[in-house]
C-alpha cells in the first residue's frame, strides 16, 4: 500500500514500510504506478531496498536509480543507512552525489523530505 503526499507542489508517492522487498523489478512498478497516480517522486523506505541495493557492486543501486531516471520520475530513499553502507566511501560518495542534484535523493525521514520539497 502506498499514500500519495503533496509537499512543496510535488505529489509524492510514498510507499509504506511493510510492503515487500523493492528490487529493479518493483521498482518499475512503483514508477508506473506513480505515473499512474501523477506523482512525480517515489519515496521508499531503506528497510524495503534490497539489501544487494547497498552494495554496489551488486548493479541494483544502478538499476533502481536508473529507472526512475528513465521515466522521469524523481526518487527518495528514506531513512537511515544499514552498516557496511553507513561506513562505505563508495556508497557515501553516491549519497552526497545524488542529494546535490534533484532526481535522487537519500533522506533520514518523510519529514526531512517535506522540509526538503518544501524549501526548508
Amino acid at each position: 500500500m502506498s499514500t500519495l503526499e503533496t509537499w512543496g507542489g510535488v505529489t509524492v508517492l510514498v510507499v509504506e514500510a511493510e510492503d515487500g522487498v523493492v528490487d529493479g523489478r518493483a521498482a518499475r512498478d512503483l514508477v508506473g504506478a506513480a505515473f499512474m497516480t501523477s506523482a512525480s517522486m517515489v519515496a521508499i523506505p531503506v528497510g524495503r531496498l534490497d539489501p544487494a541495493f547497498f552494495d554496489l557492486r551488486s548493479g541494483v543501486a544502478g538499476d533502481i536509480l536508473q529507472v526512475s531516471a528513465t521515466y522521469r520520475r524523481r526518487l527518495a530513499i528514506v531513512g537511515s543507512l544499514p552498516e557496511p553502507a553507513a561506513s562505505s566511501n563508495a556508497f557515501a560518495a553516491l549519497v552526497r552525489e545524488s542529494n546535490a542534484g534533484t532526481q535522487h535523493w537519500f533522506v533520514p525521514s518523510l519529514t526531512a523530505l517535506r522540509g526538503r520539497l518544501e524549501g526548508g
